[in-house]
């Protein structure tokens, strides 16, 4: 433990499972606390990560106390990339949200984070992803000592939180007819939808990966969704965020059989669409987004949340409900030195770059005439003329 003078605020870092799961009843304090949290900040959700997927040897969770109480937690986790050695936060990869979590945004709280941290051997750069505008971490970083790289990060979709006939009144006249018109057909069908239990979580998250895997089956699944740490960490966190009321599980059964079923995450003021899991035999009968986005936007309502986030990703269902778009930023923090982090940011800005080259590959036009207007476009946006 380090003692700072400024105000009697100490420093420790947690470096095994078993002090992280310590700290959940004073973790859930701070993330009350803390307006900004999403659930990925949630105890039971960064720390069924770390079981998961954080070796001990590596977990790195910075805190810091004010007369005996939580004020603080940076939750990260060593690991390489691309040989270098980084602190990437607990959940990264398979959070759509990373932040750091402060009762209060003072600097003198912040200058004991930085201190503590740097004061650890053993890195080079410091990566937070997918951090939202309104991320406490772009005000800690700011006053880094080192260089920061910013980066573009994904963009994640949100919904204000009111009733459904507001947000169909919002679209134009076609659409919404089209999405009611579906949404009749569903309740034709008899489609029924309801919450799991608390003590039904465990099966029903692995009820709803068999489905997920099914769905995607040949279609380009992400591989990480396939792995026996992915099913770890859901069923390790979930029932512990239900009981909290920090996520909703929702089954969607058609004759009595179960052919849908989702994972919703509940924080302060959001309601966020996580995961899910569709029978082809459902989808083949009726329109699932909107079924899913309808049931969404009504518990959003009914939790008296502001926003519903369709999380990351801008695939054509979310677009059509012409939802706001969230700028995320990804921040590489270098250790203040010569070397600092040396070419790793140059090298993931050449990722991005190609990956984008490939994105805009792929919805090239066919036909020789179109293809080469979108070839002369693509060239003068990247020329500035």
């Amino acid at each position: 433990m380090r003692v700072n003078g400024d105000g009697g605020l100490e420093s420790t870092v947690i470096r095994t499972h078993e002090e992280l799961d310590d700290l959940r009843v004073e973790w859930r304090e701070l993330y009350d606390s803390c307006p900004t949290a999403t659930p990925f900040l949630a105890h039971a959700w960064v720390a069924a990560w770390a079981q998961a997927y954080c070796p001990p040897r590596s977990l790195r969770v910075v805190v810091v106390r004010s007369s005996g109480r939580l004020v603080a937690a940076v939750p990260l986790c060593l690991v390489r990339r691309r040989g270098w050695p980084a602190l990437v936060p607990l959940g990264a990869g398979i959070s759509d949200y990373t932040d750091v979590l402060l009762t209060e945004n003072t600097a003198a709280i912040r200058d004991v984070l930085t201190t503590a941290l740097l004061a650890e051997p053993g890195w080079r750069l410091l990566e937070l992803p997918e951090l939202r505008p309104d991320a406490l971490a772009l005000h800690w970083t700011a006053e880094w000592p080192g260089r920061v790289t910013q980066m573009p990060g994904a963009t994640s979709l949100e919904l204000p939180g009111v009733p459904l006939d507001v947000l169909l009144a919002r679209l134009p006249g076609r659409t919404a007819s089209v999405i009611r018109r579906k949404l009749r057909k569903t309740d034709a069908l008899g489609v029924v939808s309801s919450q799991v239990p608390v003590e039904r979580t465990v099966d029903a998250v692995t009820a709803m990966l068999k489905l997920h895997e099914e769905q995607w089956r040949g279609r380009g699944i992400n591989a990480e969704h396939l792995t026996r740490r992915f099913v770890e960490h859901l069923t390790g966190a979930l029932p512990q965020m239900v009981a909290d009321g920090q996520a909703v599980v929702v089954e969607h059964r058609l004759d009595g059989e179960m052919l849908g079923s989702q994972v919703n995450l509940v924080g302060h003021d959001l309601l966020g669409y996580y995961l899910a899991g569709i029978s082809p035999r459902l989808k083949e009968r009726i329109d699932v987004a909107s079924l899913l986005i309808r049931g969404d936007v009504e518990m959003t309502v009914e939790h008296g949340l502001c926003r519903y986030s369709l999380m990351r990703g801008e695939e054509d269902y979310k677009l059509r409900w012409r939802p706001e778009r969230i700028e995320h930023t990804r921040l590489i923090c270098a250790r203040p030195g010569i070397v600092g982090a040396a070419g790793y940011p140059a090298m993931l800005r050449a990722k991005q770059t190609l990956q984008g080259w490939i994105r805009t590959a792929r919805r090239l036009p066919t036909s020789r005439t179109a293809l080469v207007t979108a070839l002369r476009s693509i060239r003068g946006a990247a020329t500035g003329s």
